[in-house]
Parts: structure tokens; C-alpha cells; sequence
């Protein structure tokens, strides 16, 4: 379970629930379904076209040597049903899948400046920090997950994870001019990280922040 919320007012925006329902074959692919439910709270106004609504969805996964990957993922559209798979185009690009085996080093080496310069590392761990949410201190290895291949850069992940490997924190980042404007002329005051060169931005592109806080950290037992 992980939430969202609104940048104007800190308000709760969004729940995400994910729970594993059955076993299932895709394509020859043996993975697991998995049920999605988004509640979009009213106490805040919609964004971006988000409905004020429950809505079921379903994803299905599995878990490999090195990552979690993702098979396929169904969508209603006007009464039907539709599945993408890991075999259609641009699925793997937006979708892709998630390493499991995380370390730190020295991949991202610091820089006078406070960018960051990517070394001959293959870890995507950038250092170990104390996060704090709710009252409640992690230790946590911070991951830093940039998209360089795109000019400029694309979409950047920082996530921290505690010792059992749960994610307590994730925040998402812009590439400079990835949305088609320059983020930091249009957010002056947000956050920013700078690796080889390109300029990662903090942003609410629909008024909701880049940041999902997951049950782990607000002690959920779900």
C-alpha cells in the first residue's frame, strides 16, 4: 500500500493497494496477478484528468534472479477490457522492470559543486541516510535510478529503502526540458539533482508531488 499527496495543500491525494490474487501464465510466462485499487480522496480537488472514484485494475509480475519484472497489465477502456504485454512495443520502455539486488559502490561519486558524477560502478546505491515519516527513523540506502539515454535526461528515481529491503520513501524527478519546458525556470524553488551533466527537477506536473510514502514507514500491517 503506498500514498500520494497534493502539493498546495499536503492533503492526502491518493491510496495505491496492491495484493497478490492468483498465480497466472502469460504468454508461456509463468507470473502472479495482481490487484490494483486507486482511491483518489475527495478532499482535495482532481488534477490532470484523475476521476474522484475507486477504480480496480490489474498488473501481473514475477520475481527473477535479479529483478521484478513486469508481464502485462490490464486497463478498461469503454467497456472493454484491454491487456498489454510485455511483447507489445513500448511496453518494456515504460514499464520495464525493477532490480532486486541494490548496493552502493561508488557508482554516484559527489562532487564540489553537489552533482554527482557516474564512475566505472554498476550499484545504484548513493549513500545511507536516516529518513524520518510519522515519527518513525529508517535507515536507509538512498537509490539514485537516472534516465540518461535521453537528451537532456529523461525521468529520475530516488528511493530509500530500509535494511529489510522495503521501500520507505520514492520520489520521482523530471529531466530538465523532458516535459517540453524548462522545469527549472517553472520551478525555481524545487528540488534538483545534477548527474553528469544533466539536470533532474522536482514537479507536481498535475498538482500532485512526484512522492509515494508506502505503508512500511506508517506502520501499516498490510
Amino acid at each position: 500500500m503506498s500514498a500520494a499527496y497534493e502539493v498546495a495543500t499536503l492533503a492526502l491525494a491518493l491510496v495505491t493497494d496492491l495484493v497478490a490474487t492468483a498465480p497466472a501464465r502469460i504468454h508461456q510466462v509463468d507470473c502472479v496477478e495482481i490487484q490494483v485499487k486507486e482511491e483518489i480522496q475527495t478532499n482535495g480537488p482532481a488534477r490532470g484528468g484523475w476521476p474522484i472514484q475507486f477504480s480496480p485494475g490489474l498488473v501481473y509480475g514475477r520475481i527473477e534472479q535479479e529483478e521484478t519484472r513486469w508481464i502485462a497489465v490490464a486497463r478498461d477502456s469503454g467497456g472493454t477490457r484491454v491487456l498489454s504485454t510485455f511483447l507489445d512495443e513500448g511496453f518494456e520502455r515504460d514499464w520495464g522492470a525493477g532490480r532486486r539486488k541494490l548496493y552502493d559502490d561508488g557508482r554516484y561519486q559527489s562532487q564540489a559543486d553537489g552533482s554527482y558524477r557516474i564512475t566505472d560502478g554498476k550499484g545504484l546505491g548513493a549513500g545511507v541516510y536516516d529518513v524520518t515519516i510519522a515519527g518513525k527513523t529508517f535507515c536507509c540506502l538512498r537509490v539514485l535510478d537516472p534516465d540518461l539515454s535521453v537528451p537532456g535526461g529523461g525521468e529520475l528515481v530516488e528511493a530509500y529503502l530500509e535494511r529489510g529491503g522495503r521501500t520507505v520513501f520514492f520520489r520521482r524527478y523530471d529531466g530538465r526540458s523532458y516535459r517540453g519546458v524548462d522545469l527549472v525556470q517553472k520551478y525555481p524553488n524545487n528540488l534538483r539533482i545534477e548527474i553528469d551533466g544533466c539536470v533532474y527537477v522536482h514537479c507536481d506536473c498535475t498538482g500532485r508531488a512526484h512522492d509515494t510514502i508506502t505503508n512500511t514507514p506508517l506502520g501499516l500491517d498490510v
